[in-house]
């Protein structure tokens, strides 16, 4: 027996060196080197590092020493970015070429679904989620439609793969549309009674809240019936949650800005195609708007693209979707490169595909820019302009771990990709 634990501690020994042993791999630490590497938060950083640990963006910089142990990905030549965050997507619930499940993200046996929760209803098999990685799209903010006055709660999902549970990552708020659809039993026909709508639900979730707090400071007030949509409305009034409002012509947009005003909430709009005649009331406002989606057939030319610049220049908070599947997720890094065209900044193009929509969401302390600390979600592109048509996404990071490489064929959601993509 004495022989047998002498032994078993001396191989116990052996296997502990030989893991500290320096050269020997260690799970969970890597180091992408000599890239140019865009933290986005701050300037490029030629011939940079970053060293991933357990996850997490251990460090960033130009002097950054290679841990030992740790996988080396040589990136010279390249880009190394932020995972991509899409502001605005239907991924999952209007799938990927199959036009029939249009109506799959919208409720509408009423118009006001505050209780309806997009992460419920999403598919994690949808092939869309394949080209979103193909993309450097790392997260996406999945929403409920637009059909009805208020659809639904939307979710962030990271692209991790398996199921929908494996890729929740946050809470996203609720979606309301300030739109007028085809009438359905009940709905709201013009614009202005969908606004007063609106307005009269959050006032009536106010009320609710009103008498919880009074029935918590003196039982004797009476309790009332629990409501869980005016517990999600109030989740807007209390700030918890933000609101995302679907709008874009300039009416829609003043009733989204309105609401903001009114109610004194933490909102942004998504779409905004009057965002240029907005700009300064936008700013003024605090109001961030993610715009999109700008489809191939759309002018690179369009005044209404200089609405944007306008706004970013102002100071504002401008990030960019593609509404998928209405948009290809490929064409988002392209939709930046035509703001720039327009006269954006590089870097301001950049930060609205990565840090502005983790900034809506209020996830930029843990994703959107390469900086210590912050999960290890990142893009490496085959070029170094992450904007240029030519740089194709090589390789993808989710929390650290490889989710998608071009050159081997890997990607957690299937062999779906194009060649080219």
């Amino acid at each position: 027996m004495r022989g047998r634990a002498f032994l078993t501690v001396a191989l116990a020994t052996v296997l502990a060196a030989s893991a500290c042993a320096p050269g020997a791999p260690e799970e969970g630490l890597i180091a992408i080197t000599g890239g140019l590497v865009y933290p986005v938060s701050s300037e490029p950083i030629p011939g940079g590092t970053v060293v991933i640990r357990d996850g997490k963006i251990e460090a960033v910089g130009a002097e950054v020493s290679v841990p030992a142990g740790a996988e080396v990905i040589d990136a010279t030549g390249m880009s190394v970015i932020p995972g991509i965050v899409e502001s605005h997507s239907h991924t999952g619930f209007k799938v990927l070429n199959i036009p029939a499940t249009g109506a799959n993200n919208n409720e509408l046996s009423v118009p006001i679904n505050a209780h309806v929760r997009a992460i419920d209803g999403l598919d994690s098999e949808d092939p869309a989620f394949a080209l979103m990685l193909a993309s450097g799209i790392t997260t996406q903010n999945i929403t409920t439609g637009s059909r009805s006055p208020n659809s639904g709660q939307a979710a962030l999902v990271k692209s991790r793969g398996g199921t929908v549970e494996d890729m929740y990552f946050a809470h996203a708020g609720i979606k309301m549309a300030i739109r007028a659809t085809t009438p359905y039993p009940g709905f709201p026909e013009t614009e202005q009674e969908v606004f007063d709508l609106l307005s009269g639900e959050l006032e009536a979730a106010q009320e609710y809240l009103d008498a919880l707090a009074a029935h918590d400071a003196d039982s004797a007030n009476p309790k009332p019936p629990r409501n869980l949509t005016y517990e999600a409305l109030g989740k807007l009034l209390t700030r918890e949650w933000v609101l995302g409002v679907h709008s874009s012509t300039e009416q829609q947009m003043r009733h989204a800005m309105e609401l903001m005003r009114r109610f004194n909430l933490d909102a942004y709009i998504h779409h905004g195609g009057a965002t240029l005649e907005l700009a300064e009331e936008l700013h003024e406002l605090g109001m961030p708007v993610s715009y999109g989606p700008v489809l191939p057939g759309d002018s690179r030319e369009s005044e209404e693209l200089l609405g944007p610049v306008k706004l970013v220049e102002l100071g504002g908070l401008v990030a960019f979707h593609q509404d998928p599947p209405d948009g290809h997720a490929y064409w988002l890094r392209h939709t930046a490169a035509m703001f720039v065209r327009q006269g954006m900044s590089h870097a301001d193009a950049l930060a609205a595909l990565t840090l502005n929509g983790a900034r809506i969401f209020h996830v930029d302390d843990r994703i959107g820019s390469l900086e210590a600390g912050k999960d290890a979600d990142i893009a490496i592109l085959g070029g170094e302009d992450p904007l240029a048509y030519e740089s194709l996404v090589m390789r993808v990071f989710v929390d650290g771990v490889e989710v998608f490489n071009r050159s081997t064929g890997h990607n957690v959601f299937g062999d779906v990709v194009p060649e080219g993509w």
